[in-house]
């Protein structure tokens, strides 16, 4: 490999290496510069008055309009990850009160049930016909007889159904009971025993479930008397459980109100985020436009870093005015980094000097092959053509002696 192509490749690494710690020093220089200029709101000095009017100022207007950007991306970004934020809160609460509603109303309608069943024992108590033991039953007391004639009006239209159920179950449950308690017979009678077994328990459950639902409906309907109703002074079990049956039914209301409250908040989100195409993705635009704005802001540290080192003006776009104002914002602690960075500055262009050098040097040296080439090529061609008139001079000899010889054969004619 020729020893001048080893240089090229040498000083480019190099200058690639300087050109890279340049960069770094520039922006470094360039930011601390632009971090002094003054503040850029209305009641600060105006810039114009300080570098003139025109593009002088033109990078400190982009300087400003850059870090605005940058400053309004980051709130806004910032504003989304809070609102991902909240919205995954919100998830969150909306999950464990959908849960609390739904244990509350599991435990409101359990208590239904129970009230339902104690009014119907209640009243079929006084008929003498009591389904249970009832603790809930009074079995004294001056109240006994309003009490009995307020309930017995409620559960009237219900206690014919009850009786119904409540003996379905419970003849059911006779049948199912000598069924299992049968022996005996071969092993149809004992399939033909397993198939009646299966149908009775699945009419059984669903009686039961009947039971269970015409218990809820009482309680229900009795709990949900007008404010102007008085509950007459039941007995003490019934009373306690409509008083249960209230403080769940509050506590139930609380808890839908303040899920309906969240949800609404995360429909408003929700419905935020699907104008922006989805928070992540309108967080991640936000990003890419910091980026981008960084990016910019590099590129001005760097172009404001050269103009503070530079010491030509030769060919320099900027006014006058400009450069001495930048000049004007450096500070004792730059002299270092200003030093280093002209100093790399000065040896990236001598290491360009000569790498141009021996690119040229090269360029010559392949000059000079395609001329010998060329050389050579003319050599062989006129070698070519002087062969060619040596042929034809034959050629034309041969044609003058073929003539001779056809005169002379024509005069013997």
């Amino acid at each position: 490999m020729d020893l001048r192509k080893k240089q090229i490749e040498e000083l480019e690494k190099k200058k690639r290496e300087n050109s890279s710690l340049l960069d770094v020093l520039l922006v470094r220089l360039g930011e601390a510069v632009l971090g002094r200029l003054p503040d850029s709101d209305p009641s600060a000095t105006d810039e114009t008055s300080l570098v003139g009017e025109g593009s002088v100022f033109d990078e400190i207007k982009i300087f400003r309009r850059l870090q605005n950007d940058i400053a309004n991306s980051q709130v806004s970004s910032q504003a989304a990850e809070e609102q991902i934020h909240r919205f995954k809160e919100l998830e969150a609460k909306i999950e464990a009160g959908e849960r609390e509603e739904n244990a509350c109303l599991k435990n409101i309608s359990a208590s239904y049930g129970k009230l339902g069943k104690s009014l119907l024992n209640f009243s079929q108590s006084y008929n003498g016909t009591a389904y249970e033991e009832n603790e809930n039953i009074p079995s004294s007391g001056d109240g006994e007889t309003s009490d009995y004639g307020y309930i017995r009006d409620f559960c009237s239209p219900y206690q014919d159904q009850s009786a119904a159920l409540l003996s379905k179950v419970v003849s059911l449950e006779e049948r199912l009971s000598e069924l299992e308690h049968r022996d005996g017979g071969n092993v149809f009678t004992w399939i033909g025993k397993s198939t009646q077994s299966l149908v009775l328990r699945s009419f059984l459950t669903k009686a039961k479930e009947n039971l269970e639902q015409l218990y809820r409906t009482v309680g229900d309907r009795f709990s949900r008397r007008s404010p102007a109703d008085e509950l007459p002074p039941v007995s003490a079990g019934i009373r306690e459980l409509c008083d249960g049956i209230d403080r769940k039914r509050s506590e139930s209301l609380s808890v839908s109100q303040d899920l309906a409250k969240l949800k609404e908040e995360k429909h408003g989100i929700s419905g935020s985020f699907s104008a922006d195409g989805g928070p992540h993705k309108h967080i991640q635009a936000l990003k890419n436009h910091i980026a981008g704005f960084r990016d910019e802001l590099r590129a001005l540290y760097r172009r404001t870093g050269a103009e503070a080192i530079s010491r030509d003006k030769t060919g320099d776009e900027k006014p006058a005015e400009y450069r001495q104002f930048i000049k004007s914002l450096l500070m004792p602690e730059d002299n270092e980094i200003s030093d280093k960075a002209a100093r790399i500055s000065g040896i990236i262009r001598e290491d360009d000097a000569s790498i141009e050098k021996l690119k040229a040097s090269l360029a010559i040296d392949d000059e000079k092959a395609r001329i010998e080439k060329f050389r050579r090529m003319i050599h062989d061609k006129k070698d070519k053509i002087a062969q060619a008139e040596k042929s034809i001079a034959e050629f034309e000899k041969n044609i003058g002696e073929s003539e001779e010889t056809i005169e002379k054969l024509q005069n013997l004619l």
